[in-house]
């Protein structure tokens, strides 16, 4: 008998539901109202790899996308498990200089998009003529060389197995956030996607009958690899929107009774504010996840109210994902309330260290720098080996995150090491002083910079948005952190403003929120 190679692994793996139920539904684009089987993805995919064949690509070659959610990624996926094409998508909201340099340091022979990106697009076709372009969801071509029409009615001569591929090939890019500077893209293999899928599959009980409601964008990780995958791994079902609208979101829940969600803070409280919360069936979710930035004790109070098990998970682009993640599973609500500012214990194939600015370990409980090894980690950075060499040192990744571990094993997080300031010749953490501000009745967010001083080196800035209708004062909020924070640690000067800047994702834009309040 044959003995199966990586590649064959790998084919297998990507879609072998379509040899079991060809006829299950797995995917459905709300946007379009249309519904695909595995049979239909599996058809999609393989005009795709062909398509992309007869124009010359191969293993090692680039497919971007400049587009909103869509069943175009999908198929593009799957292609490239037949192919060894690695598929890198952009942020469409990208100033146009900045995508423009993406386009040129990774080069894709082939870039599919939306036509509302057709400025952009018309950009790149003036920097970039040699690729080819096609235009998704479009029955004729517009700005691109093809529409995807097109791309769908290539005959398939065959099945397609690209044999050389392995487990340590690199799969697809993604960006990282770009909350400073140009987003770097990460080389994520086929190894750390496998192993992030079972890794979710197994800690989180993921099964066939669980739905995942995905309005997070592809171009970000966790959009792939939370819930995506893993369901269409083992025959679960996926609802896709172009984009997050709370006032749609309530409608498909309402509709089409999802199990799963995986969002971020900002998007979580737009949903409660909407009218329709309340009235609103939730009782379909087993799990709701939010990750990328801190999330309010508040905002989780509006789904704990409807029974919902929403916790809070930790993870980045070059870990794989979700890393630390309360066991929810075997929790009672009552537990994930007390332990709602935790982001829970280590997932499935990854090691985890709390070290000092020397890489030695810290005493259990004090605050450090987690660092990463396992299955689930990135590949390095794609054409940037001076950063890879900066991330990763020994053999482990160090993810400038301040966190600590609690004597039960859950780990916390502190705060991001560049947002670190020396107060006194103190490390002061911006995220304890944060958690406390926003314990006060009338804050609704809180962001603490450090900012230069004279007599102390630096002291903090507190960056406060009041709640609606609310009379916050400095005052106030002096007579409410004293007792609580050491006085070392009490900001200096507060500044209430409207909002907190904020990227794509939710994450917060420090870049912005330095250049304009660090004054």
């Amino acid at each position: 008998m044959e003995r199966m190679n990586d590649g064959y692994f790998i084919s297998l793996l990507s879609m072998y539901k379509k040899n079991i139920s060809p006829d299950r539904e797995v995917l459905y684009d709300y946007d379009s109202k249309k519904h695909y089987t595995y049979g239909m993805l599996e058809d999609r995919a393989n005009r795709l790899a062909h398509f992309l064949i007869r124009q010359g690509m191969r293993k090692g070659d680039r497919v971007g996308f400049c587009s909103y959610n869509c069943v175009e990624f999908i198929d593009a996926f799957f292609a490239s498990c037949k192919t060894g094409i690695i598929i890198t998508s952009y942020n469409c909201h990208l100033k146009e200089e900045k995508l423009l340099e993406l386009i040129r340091n990774e080069a894709p022979k082939a870039l599919l998009y939306d036509e509302n990106f057709a400025d952009v697009i018309d950009a790149a076709k003036r920097s970039c003529p040699d690729i080819i372009f096609i235009s998704v969801g479009e029955e004729s071509q517009k700005h691109g060389s093809y529409s995807y029409a097109q791309v769908q009615a290539e005959e398939i001569t065959g099945p397609i197995d690209c044999k050389t591929l392995t487990l340590d090939d690199i799969q697809m890019l993604i960006h990282t956030g770009g909350t400073t500077g140009t987003p770097k893209a990460a080389k994520i293999s086929y190894r750390s996607l496998i192993s992030n899928v079972l890794s979710q599959i197994l800690t989180v009980g993921l099964n066939q009958n669980d739905i995942a409601y995905v309005f997070l964008p592809f171009f970000h990780t966790a959009a792939w690899t939370i819930f995506t995958l893993p369901l269409l791994l083992i025959g679960g079902k996926v609802i896709i929107t172009k984009r997050f609208d709370a006032d749609l979101s309530l409608k498909i829940i309402a509709e089409e009774h999802p199990t799963l969600t995986i969002g971020v803070e900002t998007a979580l409280k737009r949903l409660a504010e909407a009218k329709k919360f309340k009235e609103t069936d939730f009782s379909s979710y087993r799990i709701m996840i939010s990750g990328a930035a801190p999330i309010a004790r508040e905002t989780m109070e509006h789904y704990w109210k409807k029974g919902v098990k929403l916790v809070s998970g930790y993870g980045m682009t070059e870990l794989g994902t979700c890393n630390l993640l309360p066991p929810v599973n075997d929790m009672k609500l009552e537990q994930i309330k007390e332990k709602w500012d935790s982001v829970g214990k280590p997932l499935l194939y990854n090691s985890v260290r709390i070290v000092d600015s020397k890489g030695n370990d810290v005493e259990p409980g004090e605050p450090g720098e987690l660092i990463w090894q396992g299955e689930l980690v990135f590949s390095g950075y794609w054409n940037n080996e001076s950063q890879t060499r900066e991330m990763v040192r020994d053999g482990w990744i160090y993810s400038g995150d301040i966190g600590r571990m609690g004597p039960d094993g859950y780990y916390y997080i502190v705060g991001r090491n560049k947002d670190i300031f020396i107060s006194g010749g103190e490390n002061i953490f911006p995220g304890e002083i944060e958690e406390v501000l926003c314990k006060h009745p009338a804050v609704e967010e809180a962001c603490v910079i450090g900012v230069s001083d004279v007599d102390w080196g630096e002291v903090g800035k507190a960056l406060l948005v009041p709640k609606d209708c609310s009379n916050l004062n400095r005052r106030d909020i002096l007579e409410f952190v004293r007792g609580r924070l050491p006085s070392i640690k009490i900001p200096k000067y507060f500044e209430f403003i409207d909002e907190i800047p904020k990227n794509q994702v939710g994450k917060r834009d420090m870049e912005r929120i330095k250049a304009k309040y660090n004054k």
